[in-house]
């Protein structure tokens, strides 16, 4: 049986967990609540619950699912997978993470996320969950946490609540995770360089 939690004697910025061959969350590490708190959680279940819950229903964004997939395949496949780098900024501070994907036996993968470095800056209220939403919404990307403020056009959150006035607004808008042009395409370069290494005759998902 495999426990629900992971010892982790590592720094505190640095996350793991460990996903079945159906991508179901088995065991994270025993840091997990306190990071997820940080960076202001704000899933419908708890950052506790996560066990035995599909991975999949904490990522929103098709395109950004479906590279992890791709990843996935790769790793089980035996193709190391450089790592992923991301952005997973809370309300006060910008974090540049990297993510590690290791296969494990039975198809079993291992996520290792470590935070490169972080940034301090003002309180941003659009990343507070706790803060009151109105009915609109406002696009931010997966990758790299940009907010899209104009077809074709992502800028940090700073700068984008400043040109949509949004610091005027009483209820600030709900978020909606997409993926910006920049990380749409390096996310297809990453899919090429899969299918490049695919033999003959196997086909590529």
């Amino acid at each position: 049986m495999i426990p629900k939690r992971m010892e982790n004697s590592m720094s505190k910025d640095v996350l793991m967990y460990q996903v079945d061959a159906g991508d179901t969350i088995v065991c994270v590490s025993d840091n997990w609540a306190s990071f997820a708190e940080e960076n202001n959680w704000a899933g419908e279940i708890q950052p506790n619950d996560v066990v035995g819950h599909t991975l999949w229903r904490f990522i929103q964004n098709e395109e950004t699912r479906h590279l992890y997939q791709i990843l996935f395949k790769r790793t089980r496949e035996g193709n190391p997978s450089r790592p992923v780098t991301f952005r997973c900024d809370s309300p006060g501070e910008r974090r540049f993470l990297e993510l590690k994907i290791e296969a494990l036996a039975e198809k079993q993968i291992k996520l290792t996320s470590r935070v490169v470095r972080t940034e301090s800056r003002p309180e941003v209220n659009l990343l507070n969950s706790k803060s009151s939403r109105s009915t609109s919404f406002i696009t931010i990307c997966s990758m790299c946490k940009k907010i899209k403020t104009a077809p074709g056009k992502w800028v940090e959150i700073e700068e984008g609540l400043e040109q949509l006035k949004i610091f005027e607004a009483e209820d600030i808008p709900q978020l909606t995770h997409g993926l910006c042009e920049a990380c749409f395409k390096e996310s297809m370069q990453e899919i090429e360089r899969y299918r490049s290494l695919t033999p003959p005759g196997v086909i590529a998902s």
